[in-house]
Order: C-alpha cells, then sequence, then structure tokens
C-alpha cells in the first residue's frame, strides 16, 4: 500500500474525471487522478461541445485551447424523417456562449487533463482500478498496475467512470443495470459542402434516435447514429444502421469523395439520472457514472463537466466540516437533483412526444415559420433552455392541429 494519503482519488480522466481533479487541487486539496489507459488516448464520442461546455471550459482557462484544437460551429442543421428541414444560428443567451465547437476526444480529454496535473494533481496512467474499500478513516482503492496490484488510500473517491456499468456494480453502487442507448461513428475526410453546422438527420435512420454530422474541420467530420439498443439488437444491428443512413442522398452528396479515417467505432451512454445513484459510502459519481447523458440528444460532456466542477465544490464543504458520513454525502444527490432532475425528466417527455415521424416534421415545420419557436426548439436541444416549454399547450396544440 501506498503510504501517501490523497485528499481526493478520482478514477477516470475523461473530462468529469479531469474538471474534478482540477477544481479540487485548486481549493488545495492532494489529488490523484487515475485512469486505466495511458493518454493521449481516444474516446469513441460524437465529440460535439455545447455552450455549457465550453463556459466550464473558459472558467478553467483552457477554452482557447479547446478551440485551437477543435473547429468551430456557428448553427445548427435538422433534417427531418419527411422532408421538413431547420438551420438556426446558435441562440444568443445572457451568459453562455453562442457557438460550438466539435474537439476529438483524443485531444479535448488531454487537454482537460494536463489543466489539472498544471494545479498540482498527480496522475496515475495504466491503472485499472479493481475495487473500492471505505473504512472509517478514508477508502482503500485497489488497482492493478504495471507493476502489479497495488492499494492507494485517499479520505474520498470521485468515480468518473463514464458507462462503466461493470465496474459500479463491482463497487456496490448500482444494483440494477439500466438500459442504454447504443451509438456508432466513424471520421471522415474529403467531405462535400460540409459547412459550419452541426448537422441531426432523421432520414433513414430508426426512431427514436438520430443520425449526426458534426463537422471537425471545413472537409472532415465525426459521423455517426444513435439508437435505442432494443433497436440495435433486433435484425437491423447498429452498424447495419449506420451504413443505411449513409445511404441517405444527403448523405451520399457529402460523401461522394470522402475517405473514412480509422474504424468504425460503437459505444454505449446511459440516461438514466432520474433513477441513477449518485454516492456511495466515501464516494461520489459524475457525468455519466450517474447517469448524465442527455436522453434526448446523447450530449454528456457538459454534464461532465459540469459535474465535475460541483462534485469539487460539494466536497470543499464536506472537508471543512470533517463529517464523511453517507448522511451528509446524500446532500450531493440533492445538489445533483436541483440543478438536472426536472430538465432529465422533461428531456425524457420530450423525447416520447417529438421524435416519431409524424411530430417531427411538424415541430420542424412550425420552426420554420415562427422564429420564437425555432429559438425555443435549438435552445432546449443544446441544453440553453428547459425543454418544459416546449411541451406546453400552446406548443402541443399549434404542433398538432397546426395553427
Amino acid at each position: 500500500m501506498h503510504t501517501t494519503v490523497f485528499d481526493v482519488a478520482v478514477i477516470g480522466a475523461g473530462p468529469g474525471g479531469s474538471a474534478a481533479a482540477y477544481y479540487l487541487a485548486r481549493q488545495g486539496k492532494k489529488v490523484l487522478l487515475m485512469d486505466k489507459a495511458s493518454f493521449p488516448r481516444d474516446k469513441t464520442c460524437g465529440d460535439g461541445l455545447t455552450p455549457r461546455a465550453l463556459d466550464v471550459l473558459d472558467d478553467m482557462g483552457i477554452l482557447a485551447q479547446a478551440e485551437a484544437a477543435g473547429y468551430r460551429v456557428n448553427g445548427l442543421s435538422v433534417f427531418a424523417k419527411r422532408g421538413a428541414v431547420l438551420q438556426s444560428t446558435i441562440p444568443k443567451h445572457p451568459s453562455l456562449h453562442d457557438y460550438l465547437l466539435v474537439v476529438p476526444r483524443l485531444r479535448l480529454d488531454d487537454i482537460v487533463r494536463r489543466k489539472a496535473l498544471e494545479q498540482g494533481v498527480t496522475f496515475q496512467g495504466d491503472t485499472r482500478v479493481t475495487g473500492l474499500t471505505p473504512h472509517a478513516d478514508g477508502v482503500d482503492i485497489h488497482v492493478q498496475a504495471s507493476g502489479g496490484p497495488d492499494t492507494y488510500r485517499a479520505q474520498m473517491a470521485v468515480v468518473a467512470a463514464g458507462a462503466n456499468m461493470s465496474f459500479l456494480r463491482e463497487i456496490g453502487i448500482l444494483r440494477h443495470t439500466p438500459r442504454p442507448i447504443v451509438a456508432v461513428r466513424a471520421y471522415y475526410e474529403g467531405l462535400q459542402g460540409l459547412g459550419d453546422h452541426i448537422q441531426a438527420h432523421f432520414e433513414q435512420v430508426p426512431m427514436p434516435g438520430y443520425g449526426w454530422v458534426f463537422p471537425t474541420g471545413k472537409d472532415s467530420a465525426n459521423i455517426g447514429l444513435g439508437m435505442w439498443r432494443d433497436q440495435a439488437s433486433a435484425p437491423e444491428s447498429l452498424r447495419a444502421a449506420l451504413a443505411h443512413f449513409l445511404q441517405a442522398p444527403r448523405m451520399q452528396a457529402l460523401l461522394q469523395n470522402a475517405t473514412q479515417v480509422g474504424a468504425v467505432k460503437s459505444y454505449p451512454l446511459r440516461i438514466d439520472f432520474t433513477t441513477a445513484p449518485t454516492f456511495g459510502e466515501r464516494v461520489l459519481l459524475v457525468g455519466e457514472s450517474a447517469g448524465l447523458v442527455s436522453p434526448l440528444t446523447g450530449e454528456g460532456i457538459d454534464f461532465a463537466l459540469e459535474t465535475g466542477k460541483l462534485a469539487a465544490e460539494f466536497l470543499h464543504g464536506v472537508f471543512a466540516h470533517g463529517d464523511f458520513s453517507r448522511a451528509v454525502l446524500a446532500g450531493y444527490d440533492r445538489l445533483l437533483r436541483s440543478h438536472f432532475q426536472s430538465m432529465f425528466t422533461f428531456l425524457g417527455y420530450l423525447r416520447k412526444v417529438y421524435v416519431n415521424p409524424l411530430l417531427m416534421d411538424r415541430i420542424i415545420r412550425l420552426c420554420e415559420r415562427i422564429p420564437d419557436v425555432r429559438h425555443l426548439f435549438v435552445s432546449i436541444l443544446l441544453s440553453q433552455q428547459h425543454p418544459a416549454a416546449l411541451l406546453r399547450p400552446g406548443i402541443l396544440r399549434k404542433v398538432l392541429i397546426g395553427v
């Protein structure tokens, strides 16, 4: 066992874990950040950063680095199942940025991790955490590293292990395995007529689900598709669904001279925050480990960064009072519920109401005609506004009866 006792051990060096480590170290905490990979490393994802994500990166002082490593996107295009098309700039917001970034995770995660290290965080890569043992004085983190099994000790642990549900089951936090979204993506170069919008496509895609084109450069993009697992396990597999989507006329025009770069990769996405556990004995969960991925869009980097910051702020108070009991840590769950529970509940409702061929086209056509509705719809897609607004009776009436 290592003799050094850390204040906090953070498991997982993605954006949420590294952000938590950074903010904890900025408070003066002694922080150990661990990941099963060495960095830089790739992470299968859509790579999109919403204005909410940019806000945290800005606060950390690394937004300029993210901009240099990625591609600035100034708008959003939505292509509905039956031909309706919505094109919009990013809505102005009183406190958030009015653009998006697409930054491959190979670059983004290392930028956030390096910022944590600059703040004094200790990083241990190529280290797989095999278990946690909480006790009266803290928590032991059991690992398997290149030198064999080892143990670290900390007063608290933060788990930012993404969709690694088996690990959460092993440490006794996740008792029921949620049903995730599944997604698949590949990178392409040499695209024609790409532009500076992110694109959401519903044509030739099983619903509820959508295909995306997220530009990573003037002629390159992350192209993928997300769908529910029961759809993916049907005769049409996830990769077959992607191949079908890529045959759509708009996609064929985009891809006519393009080259795929690297392999097609698939991955799960947890969207179960409304019922997910968020803490355990001497443990807090952040980001996707707490089910914080939008059930409408599949976006999760913004919520990972935000909860990394929130976890650090919460732990600042815990350390100040010196009480690490479950009763105190339950306050973290209340904090996350106050921030996200209502939003996620209504995002789920919104998906059920609108993400079907008939109503999707109707809402898109309504957005085409009425600028205020377009602004509202796009703001909700980008998590800039509460989704309940799109379920107001007046909006639903206009969608359902066309007035």
